[in-house]
């Protein structure tokens, strides 16, 4: 008798041991399951070209010229105006984490590799409205570290650029009145998706205003 009580006080002791041990395994499948997706378009994102080390635009088209101290400058002597999907430059901003290639074009391909410059817009130096996008699950994520009065600059390789965060806010995706494509006076926003780090898609974007600093003004017959 003593005999079988011991080997049934052992068979629920490991009855009680496994339940907890398959709860545990079932809730690990259903972590994974549900992080699977995420895991997926972060990797995706991390091996998409210039993801890792943004290079400066000095290492891409040699030493950028010294003319941030210069009203004008001509493009025509810096390689011309970009084309569709080239890297044209850098964009940092202060106390953020955000440090990424410039590409002129918004679709996807740039995206996936940098911030992307909209093409109806203008581009630094041009005297109008610099509309830039990036992915709030990358190269944008950190947007909610920036902070008014900080510095966005743009090094690109016909001079460098700095503007200061002057306004930020949250508008749906609908509205127009975010920006103004027809400004006849230098300004820069950048923009994202919102909330932040949301991989999914959002009816919601997070705008950044900046006021110029410093940088040269592209002569007008440089333009195409």
């Amino acid at each position: 008798m003593r005999n079988r009580s011991l080997e049934n006080a052992g068979a629920k002791k490991g009855k009680n041991l496994f339940l907890p041990f398959l709860f545990c395994i079932c809730a690990l499948a259903a972590l994974c399951a549900v992080l699977a997706p995420v895991g997926g378009a972060l990797a995706a994102a991390a091996d998409a070209p210039g993801f890792a080390a943004a290079p400066s635009p000095h290492e891409l088209f040699g030493e950028a010229p010294d003319n941030e101290g210069h009203e004008t400058v001509s493009l025509a002597e810096h390689g011309g105006y970009p084309t569709q999907g080239e890297n044209y430059g850098r964009l940092t901003i202060s106390g953020t984490a955000v440090d990424c290639n410039l590409y002129y074009g918004d679709s996807e391909r740039e995206l996936s590799a940098g911030a992307g410059t909209y093409t109806g817009g203008k581009i630094p130096g041009e005297g109008g409205t610099v509309l830039i996008a990036g992915h709030t699950g990358t190269y944008f994520r950190d947007f909610e570290s920036a902070q008014l009065g900080a510095d966005i600059a743009i090094e690109t390789r016909y001079g460098t650029y700095h503007y200061t965060i002057s306004d930020m806010r949250v508008v749906e995706e609908t509205d127009a009145s975010a920006y103004d494509l027809a400004a006849d006076e230098e300004n820069i926003i950048l923009y994202t998706c919102y909330p932040f780090g949301q991989l999914s898609t959002t009816p919601y974007r997070y705008f950044i205003y900046g006021t110029p600093v410093s940088g040269p003004q592209i002569e007008k017959e440089a333009a195409p």
